[in-house]
Parts: C-alpha cells; sequence; structure tokens
C-alpha cells in the first residue's frame, strides 16, 4: 500500500505508449490506494502569480462591497462567500464549548460561462446560474477563466486515463461531464492573529463531493491527506506539481473502487502576516447523470444505490449548511 502520493508528468498522458501506460498506472493506483496523485503541470504554475494577485485584490475590498456579490438563495454556488459561513460536518459542535467552528476562509464559486442545453439552467438553477464577477476588476475574470480552462484540462487528462484501466470506454467521462455544473474556486484564508492561534480551523477534514478535484499549489502550507492504514502526510504539491483527487461522486460511480481521501487544511501554529490563497477546481458531472456505478463493480447495486448527481450534490449542500432542508 501507498505512503507517498505519487508523481506524473502531464505530457505522459500524450506521450508513446510506454510512458503513457506509466502513467495510467501510476494514476490509477495512486488514486487508488491514497485518492491523491501529483501531476507536473509547469503551464499552470506559470499562470498562478498573476491569478492570485489579482484574487488578492477582490478580496482586500471593503465588506460591505463583497457582500453585494453573495448569492444565499442559490446555495452561494456562485459569487462571494464570506468567513465563517461553511463548516464541515466533522467540525459541527466540535469546539471545547460544544460549538460548531466553521472554516475559516472566504471564498469566490465561478462555474461555466456557457453551457450547450440551455434547458439546464431552467432545471438545475443553481447549478447552472450565472457568474458573479466584481466590478472594475478585469483581470480578476480574465485569471479565473484561463485557470478554470486549464485545470480542467488537466482533471479531465487524468480521468480519460482511467478510462481503460476502469473498463469504460473511450470518451466515458467527456459524454459523463459535458454541460457539468463544473466549479472553480479562489479561497482566501485572512491572516491570523496571536488570538487565533490554534482556536480557528482553515479546512475542517472532510472528503470533496464531486469527480475529481483539481488543486494548483496554494501560497503556503497546511494541506495534509489521510491515508488508509492511518495517520496523516503533507499534501503539499511539488514545485510545478498540481494534484488531483478523487471525489465522492467517482468514488460512487466506481463502487468503492476508487475512494475518496479524507483531507485537511491545519492553520499554522503561529500568527502569519498574509493571507493565503488557492484556487481547486471541481469536475462535476452534467447534473441529471446517474452516479448508479457499472454492475462490474461488485456490490456497487447494495452499497452505491442510483441518484443524480444533482441530489447527491443536494445532500451535499445540506451538511455544509448552505442547502436546504431534505423534504
Amino acid at each position: 500500500m501507498m505512503r507517498e502520493i505519487p508523481r506524473v508528468d502531464l505530457a505522459d498522458a500524450a506521450a508513446p505508449a510506454a510512458r503513457r501506460r506509466e502513467f495510467t498506472e501510476t494514476v490509477e493506483r495512486g488514486l487508488r490506494e491514497i485518492g491523491f496523485v501529483f501531476v507536473r503541470t509547469p503551464d499552470v504554475a506559470r499562470m498562478l502569480p498573476a491569478a492570485y494577485a489579482s484574487y488578492a485584490e477582490v478580496f482586500a475590498r471593503p465588506a460591505d462591497e463583497l457582500e453585494r456579490y453573495r448569492r444565499p438563495g442559490i446555495h452561494h454556488l456562485r459569487g462571494y462567500t464570506p468567513l465563517g459561513v461553511e463548516t464541515a460536518a466533522a467540525c459541527r459542535r466540535s469546539g471545547a464549548d460544544g460549538a460548531s467552528q466553521p472554516d475559516q476562509r472566504s471564498c469566490w464559486l465561478i462555474g461555466p460561462e456557457s453551457v450547450a442545453d440551455t434547458t439546464l439552467r431552467d432545471r438545475f438553477p443553481a447549478f447552472y446560474a450565472d457568474n458573479v464577477w466584481p466590478v472594475d476588476a478585469p483581470n480578476f475574470r480574465d485569471n479565473a477563466l484561463a485557470v478554470f480552462d486549464a485545470l480542467n484540462a488537466v482533471g479531465m487528462a487524468v480521468l480519460r486515463a482511467l478510462e481503460q484501466r476502469l473498463g469504460y470506454g473511450d470518451g466515458f467521462f467527456d459524454d459523463l461531464t459535458r454541460d457539468g455544473s463544473t466549479a472553480l474556486r479562489p479561497l482566501c484564508y485572512p491572516p491570523l492573529t496571536a488570538e487565533q492561534t490554534g482556536r480557528v480551523v482553515w479546512g475542517c477534514r472532510h472528503t470533496d463531493g464531486n469527480l475529481v478535484s483539481v488543486l494548483p499549489p496554494s501560497t503556503g502550507k497546511g494541506l495534509k491527506v489521510k491515508l488508509r492504514g492511518g495517520g496523516w502526510i503533507d499534501g503539499t504539491a511539488p514545485e510545478g506539481h498540481t494534484i488531483v483527487q478523487v471525489g465522492d461522486m467517482l468514488q460512487h460511480l466506481t463502487g468503492g473502487h476508487l475512494r475518496s481521501a479524507v483531507h485537511r487544511i491545519d492553520a499554522p501554529g503561529a500568527p502569519t502576516g498574509r493571507s493565503r490563497y488557492s484556487s481547486p477546481l471541481f469536475i462535476y458531472p452534467r447534473a441529471d447523470v446517474d452516479l448508479r456505478p457499472d454492475e462490474r463493480w461488485a456490490g456497487g447495486e447494495r452499497k452505491y444505490r442510483s441518484i443524480t448527481a444533482a441530489a447527491f450534490f443536494e445532500a451535499r449542500l445540506r451538511t455544509l449548511g448552505l442547502g436546504a432542508p431534505a423534504d
């Protein structure tokens, strides 16, 4: 069983047969045994300084201005979400006084700019809402959309590499994600004061609720990944690498063959003088896709039932305190 996150080079996904086969085998084993893989992506690394600078400018704006970009009516699935709104299930009522510990971060959620099937906007309005852009911030929009496209290409290359290993036909994941509700999520973890040290949670332990997450290097450390056999390891990506990790939807779709990894973001043990920025992309299938596993996955019919991607994600939103109560 692996105890270190393996590394691959994105260029090998389209290399001659031997290198491509090694890429595929390493990706599948890493996602099966740990749930994470590091992918060398130098082009993505070059984009990040400008992207993070544009994120910082927007997150530093006055609270009353940022409030105008909130969309609680669609569960904060577009626009700005302030500090303290999200609380992972593991951190509910986890404080010393029995209170919940919200994640100490703010974010901005950005979805696809367009979809081919326009009926999806009527059927799933929250998942396919128009993007919300800050005024007088063209660099924010341009950089965010460029990072969206670059990370989506990385995630899709990994998913395509899995198709043969998982017994799917060529194009399976392209069909599954066509008009998907994939979302980029610029994140801001504000500076930590002396009073906050040891008292706040940057990212409580959780799994992601999508197919795969694609995480370029952040501006600071903190990511920890739980191993299958117990214990935690550092999940910080090496220089020039992007993380791709399994989400709960891919676990469901494969009947647990690929399992989403528990991870968390640890706040530093000392005050910080600057914010930490991150820019994960969450790849989702089309909202009406049925995630029932194929019959080849033993036990899938029993444990992993038929459920649409929309219903699956709505349940996840409720665990974060963002969704409407179940009927």
